[in-house]
């Protein structure tokens, strides 16, 4: 049986709701789809969904928004099936690839078993890389581009991994892939994966400067006003932010990233398994790396560890 359902949002626009929401779009009786899901069992069930829906329009590609394994798990089965291609920007392209290197980079190191399943390690597919105008670092990075030869067009959306993007659509929809979390998720699980704290708040303050009919995050409901969710989300982000920097207060003695999740994990009654909890690690360097860069705290070695303390007022 299948649970998908394809939601209109403009004449050529739809999305799918699920845990990870899909974006599909029409152009010159082509189908594009904006993210996959999670693994071959979404795969399969998408495909069927728009066999049932759109069965007289072939399938052109899939633009990823980022190479997380919840957005790219799909790809390879679809690929298969229809013989699509995958479009993504060249440094998330190289991990949808590749895609044991989220969890190499995640430990830095040959990942073990236990952070290798499917929520963190995806199966490979073959991509073609998105023309980008710019790289990241050059001041017009923010710059909005076209997405190969299509209407649609990529919005560079820093912070939460290495290149995302999202996706506009002709019908003014904006896919913002995970620039937003729904309130619920940020209040149950604290931490939300993230690399660029400040980039992510630049982001959510472009959001809410951001007209669109239809906003779709990936991880929250459609909307067409974007803007308290963004205020939420710049709340969630401030809160770990904070939740950080009272862990070296209320310890009274430098921290090691570790110590400090567990600190705030143990405080707020947080689980964890071994991918959650080297997900969280690097939310925890990233929010020490914006604290760093507020002037707030600094890092030093002593006895071959890595502390983090407060800087003196």
């Amino acid at each position: 049986m299948n649970f998908l359902e394809l939601k209109q949002l403009g004449d050529r626009t739809w999305y799918i709701p699920g845990r990870v929401n899909i974006g599909y779009y029409e152009e010159n009786g082509q189908g594009y789809l904006i993210d996959s899901g999670l693994d071959d069992d979404q795969g399969r069930k998408v495909l069927k969904l728009l066999n049932e829906e759109r069965r007289d329009t072939p399938l052109r590609a899939i633009v990823n928004t980022h190479s997380n394994a919840d957005h790219i798990g799909a790809n390879a089965f679809i690929q298969k099936r229809t013989n699509c291609q995958v479009w993504t920007t060249r440094i998330e392209g190289i991990l949808t690839e590749r895609t044991s290197l989220e969890p190499l980079l995640l430990w830095s190191a040959w990942p073990f078993k236990a952070i290798r399943g499917k929520f963190i390690e995806a199966k490979p597919s073959k991509v073609v890389f998105i023309d980008q105008p710019m790289a990241i670092g050059d001041p017009r990075f923010t710059d909005e581009y076209p997405i190969k030869d299509t209407a649609l067009v990529a919005v560079p959306l820093p912070g939460h991994y290495l290149d995302m993007i999202g996706v506009k659509t002709p019908d003014d929809v904006f896919f913002l892939a995970d620039a937003l979390f729904d309130p619920t998720v940020l209040e149950k699980y604290r931490f939300c994966v993230m690399l660029d704290v400040t980039s992510a708040h630049k982001t959510l303050d472009m959001i809410e400067r951001t007209n669109a009919r239809w906003f779709v995050p990936c991880h929250a409901p459609a909307t067409q006003d974007a803007g308290e969710l963004a205020r939420q989300n710049h709340e969630g982000l401030n809160w770990v932010t904070e939740a950080v920097y009272e862990a070296l207060t209320n310890s009274g003695r430098p921290l090691t990233r570790e110590e400090i999740l567990s600190h705030i994990g143990v405080t707020h009654g947080l689980e964890m398994d071994a991918a959650h909890l080297l997900l969280n690690l690097a939310c925890v360097a990233a929010h020490l790396t914006h604290l760093s860069e507020l002037d707030r705290v600094e890092p030093f070695v002593e006895d071959c560890r890595l502390l983090w303390r407060k800087k003196s007022a």
